[in-house]
């Protein structure tokens, strides 16, 4: 979990770094940054890892990661996380500063799927941000990215693509015909 905003000051700079209110559809993230959160969430095994994910300004419904901020769990637990809140804090300065967004919420998943928990989804208390989970159930590494629907009370996670990319290549055109 990352601990949820206690003040209007706290919730009007979530809502900035989190951007307009059209979700992310579709996520681009660099092979490097990839790695690096693979291997950061699997230093933490067998508890559970956390990070926060940094994105520029969405366009189109696409997130474009740009950095990865490794967090501690300060609760060492195989099934829970809380990101140590001095981390979190830091992270979300150093977003705002650089004009990026919130893109997503990082956490593994030691010995089940790369799927979202009933407890991930009662504490996604940052909606328009990802939940990003890496699964190491399987031996190699998974990792999934989701979009927590919520509606008529119901809360529902809805799988967005997430997109490896070499970093600074020209790719095929994105679906909204964007290339990178």
């Amino acid at each position: 979990m990352v601990t949820s905003p206690s003040s209007g000051q706290a919730d009007a700079a979530v809502s900035q770094l989190q951007g307009d209110d059209r979700p992310i559809e579709t996520l681009i993230l660099p092979r490097t940054l990839s790695a690096d959160i693979v291997e950061h969430l699997r230093g933490a095994l067998p508890a559970e890892g956390c990070g926060l994910l940094a994105i520029e300004p969405p366009s189109d419904g696409i997130g474009v990661a740009t950095r990865f901020y490794p967090g501690t769990n300060i609760l060492a637990s195989p099934t829970r996380f809380t990101m140590n809140p001095i981390e979190v804090m830091a992270a979300l300065r150093d977003i705002e500063g650089s004009g990026w967004w919130l893109g997503a919420i990082i956490h593994s998943h030691p010995t089940s799927p790369a799927t979202p928990s009933r407890t991930d989804l009662r504490e996604a208390y940052y909606p328009r941000a990802l939940l990003m989970i890496v699964s190491f159930a399987a031996g190699k590494p998974e990792l999934r990215a989701w979009r927590v629907h919520r509606q008529a009370g119901a809360i529902a996670p809805l799988e967005v693509p997430v997109r490896l990319i070499e970093e600074g290549k020209r790719h095929a055109p994105l679906p909204t015909g964007r290339t990178l």
